[in-house]
C-alpha cells in the first residue's frame, strides 16, 4: 500500500504534531503482537478514539482492546497480514460504515476517556477496592 498515491508514510514526528496527525487519518491501525494481549492498554487508542476515526487493531477477541474497539472499528487476529488487509480495504470502500465507526469512536472518547470520567470512574474503583477489604 505504500506505493498508492493516497497514502502517506512518514517518519517518526514529534509529539507536537500529534493531534493533527491523528485529525488528518481517514482511518488508524493498531498493530499488536499477539504475546502482547491485554498486558497493557495501548496509550494511544484513547487519542485515535478522540480523533473520530475508526480504529483497525489487531487484537485477541475478548481482550480489553478488542472490546474497546468493537463497534468503534474493527478488530483482525494479531499477527494476521491478510485480514488486516482485508479490513484496510473495507474501510476505505464502505464510506459509510467508516464515518458511523469514527462518530462510535468519537462519542465513546467523550463519554469514558476525558480527564474528569477516568477521575470520577479511578475514585469509583477505589470505593470498591475499600469497601471489599
Amino acid at each position: 500500500m505504500a506505493n498508492r498515491p493516497n497514502v502517506t508514510l512518514l517518519p517518526l514526528q514529534p509529539l507536537d504534531r500529534l493531534n493533527d496527525l491523528l485529525n488528518a487519518a481517514d482511518i488508524h491501525l493498531l498493530p499488536q503482537r499477539a504475546s502482547a494481549a491485554d498486558l497493557v492498554m495501548p496509550s494511544r487508542l484513547s487519542a485515535m478514539l478522540a480523533s473520530g476515526r475508526p480504529v483497525i487493531a489487531t487484537a485477541q477477541p475478548g481482550t480489553q482492546v478488542a472490546q474497546v474497539v468493537e463497534g468503534r472499528g474493527l478488530v483482525v487476529p494479531a499477527e494476521d497480514g491478510a485480514e488486516l488487509r482485508a479490513a484496510v480495504l473495507r474501510l476505505v470502500e464502505d464510506k459509510e460504515l467508516r464515518l458511523g465507526l469514527g462518530r462510535a469512536a468519537r462519542e465513546y472518547a467523550v463519554q469514558h476517556l476525558g480527564k474528569q470520567q477516568v477521575l470520577t470512574q479511578f475514585e469509583r474503583d477505589l470505593k470498591t477496592s475499600v469497601d471489599r477489604a
